[in-house]
């Protein structure tokens, strides 16, 4: 890849060189995932907390048609509050750094160039993956197939409930991305605590765990591992309050002709007002535990 591109503060520089532990993490949560000030507070709570737990932060983000590698706070203040910051995944990316725009990265995008630096690791809250109605829209996320060639240790709560949870299961067995649960037996469901459908393995401790991606690592094998990260139990929302409020939603987009990319932050928003800011609060509090875990995990690699 060509670095030109590329605009890497002098600290990633150096942790790149010098093979330190980096945990990448992705800004769409900045503009588009979460309000102001949520937005602020847990970018940065990401960033502190993955200092504190032994490894190095790389929020990326195209700023002025640059690819820029480690955030400054008043990146990350100029990404909350400009309403035109564009949702970057790969099929835009080109675009945008041709039209000299800011643009956030979500999971596909941020992975894809996380790995060509080099970083190994990286923590988000929950991926994208296959929509509901999907035999009529065949909307499924580029996450998916990024995920599938994109070798990175991808941390995170389960893909976004508001999604066909069961279809994204399963489409993540056929792309041959490896479903890691990390002290949980089955894939979380991003609000919720957990679904039914169950990890390929269950990895109880750190060293168990950095030991396995060693042993991918020399294999050389293609794809992510999704290292899913339960939220906190007593963080978590019922299953079937959640499943409630998405249906109430999704009648509500379908009565309002929402659809195409509107639709996910539409239901979104819809969803955190009937939970009365409970989602909000869940999707805060997920995103730093998976930062957290990503960093112990990151600085546990380099050690072995």
């Amino acid at each position: 890849m060509d670095k030109s591109y590329f605009d890497i503060s002098e600290e990633i520089q150096l942790a790149i060189e010098n093979q330190k532990p980096i945990v990448a993490l992705e800004s769409a949560l900045i503009s588009h995932g979460l309000p102001y000030p949520e937005n602020i507070y847990v970018a940065q709570s990401s960033i502190n907390t993955i200092r504190e737990n032994g490894s190095i932060p790389a929020t990326i983000a195209i700023i002025n048609g640059r690819i820029k590698v480690g955030l400054s706070n008043d990146d990350i203040k100029t990404l909350s509050e400009n309403s035109n910051v564009e949702k970057i995944s790969k099929h835009n990316l080109a675009n945008s750094l041709n039209n000299n725009n800011h643009g956030t990265t979500t999971v596909a995008s941020t992975i894809y160039l996380a790995a060509n630096l080099g970083i190994k690791f990286f923590s988000t809250g929950g991926i994208g993956g296959v929509h509901l109605n999907v035999e009529n829209t065949f909307d499924i996320s580029s996450d998916l197939r990024e995920l599938s060639k994109t070798p990175i240790c991808v941390v995170c709560s389960g893909a976004k409930s508001i999604l066909d949870l069961d279809k994204t299961f399963e489409r993540l067995e056929t792309l041959g991305i490896s479903r890691i649960g990390f002290q949980t037996d089955y894939m979380p469901g991003f609000w919720y605590y957990q679904t039914n459908k169950k990890v390929d393995h269950n990895y109880t401790t750190i060293n168990e765990l950095t030991n396995y991606l060693k042993i991918r690592e020399n294999l050389k094998l293609d794809g992510s591992v999704l290292l899913f990260n339960a939220i906190p139990k007593d963080k978590a929302i019922d299953k079937k309050l959640v499943q409630e409020w998405i249906n109430i939603s999704i009648k509500k987009a379908k009565k309002n002709l929402i659809e195409g990319k509107e639709l996910t932050p539409y239901l979104i928003r819809e969803i955190n007002n009937l939970s009365k800011n409970k989602t909000l609060e869940a999707n805060k509090e997920l995103i730093i535990c998976n930062a957290t875990l990503a960093a112990k995990v990151a600085a546990n690699y380099k050690k072995i």
